[in-house]
């Protein structure tokens, strides 16, 4: 299906679009290799959604239409239909970027227009949409569920469901590519119903950060086992708090990882250390967009 190479950070600013090797050095910040995205694509006119293997998915600011990407051989695919079919929307849509089990790239769009959700699944081999079930329960509807962008692992794309209400708590759903079906999962169970959850994959596992206990915010990590989670390590008190909502989080190394916020701020996350030093700043500059990926030759599909 492809050859893979090296794991590198893709880092989009306003005016340009670089990649780095992910060690995180002090010596990465000035071996970044400014790489354009396409022809006719600007850096200041996209989003970055997820990535999988190779390939990042983007979409456009104006038009919300969506893009394919390899940064290693430049490739571009625009993915939306004349039927608006891969239209991203800000705050109400989700995607996920999975394998077929005939090694096909396929995108899932969960897509969210007048309070009603629709599931479409493009494939890059047949380079089509094909509308698909959703979860028939209205509450995962809503303009209050706030979806995650899809992880996919073992044959499943996981998401997050994060719901904006006193009480509500958050929900964990994993579509299964072999069967097309949505299947509820159990969420990390805290102390707090305020949790977010960013997922994670550690030494080929499933993993979740979840930051809870507003004002004063703490930061665990938990490990899927079977249907149960299993935690691994708890931080008290993290600083600087805030960070940790609405944060995108990526592996770096065994026990190192990526925090990404909103405000476009990158820093690390090492658990093998305590206090204030396991959080540190790694790239000066803020607005940044990021997105961990491993450097792939993709199939002739792409």
């Amino acid at each position: 299906m492809s050859t893979s190479y090296n794991q590198m950070f893709l880092s989009i600013g306003i005016y340009e679009s670089s990649v780095f090797p992910v060690t995180f050095e002090q010596s990465d910040s000035f071996s970044k290799t400014q790489i354009p995205l396409s022809s006719n694509v600007s850096s200041s006119g996209v989003r970055v959604l997820t990535s999988f293997d190779g390939l990042v998915c983007l979409s456009f600011r104006g038009t919300h239409k969506l893009i394919l990407w390899n940064p290693l051989t430049r490739v571009t695919k625009f993915i939306s239909s004349t039927q608006s079919r891969g239209r991203f929307k800000q705050k109400s849509d989700a995607v996920g970027l999975y394998a077929s089990p005939s090694n096909e790239y396929m995108l899932l769009h969960a897509k969210r227009r007048n309070g009603m959700m629709t599931l479409y699944k493009y494939s890059s081999r047949l380079d089509s949409w094909r509308k698909m079930g959703f979860i028939d329960e209205r509450k995962y509807h809503n303009y209050k569920m706030s979806w995650s962008n899809g992880t996919f692992f073992q044959g499943v794309v996981y998401f997050t469901i994060k719901v904006h209400a006193i009480g509500e708590g958050n929900y964990l759903y994993g579509f299964h590519v072999d069967s097309d079906q949505f299947k509820s999962k159990p969420f990390p169970a805290t102390s707090h119903d305020d949790g977010e959850g960013s997922l994670v994959l550690v030494r080929k596992a499933l993993h979740m950060f979840v930051a809870h206990g507003f004002p004063f915010w703490s930061l665990d990590l938990w490990r899927m086992d079977g249907d149960n989670w299993t935690k691994i390590w708890v931080r008290q008190s993290i600083v600087p708090q805030s960070l940790f909502s609405h944060t995108i989080t990526y592996i770096v190394s065994t026990d190192r990882f990526l925090v990404v916020s909103k405000s476009g701020c990158v820093n690390e996350l090492d658990i093998t250390k305590n206090g204030e030093e396991c959080y540190y700043p790694v790239f000066l500059g803020s607005r940044l967009q990021g997105a961990v990926y491993t450097e792939t030759l993709m199939s002739g599909d792409f």
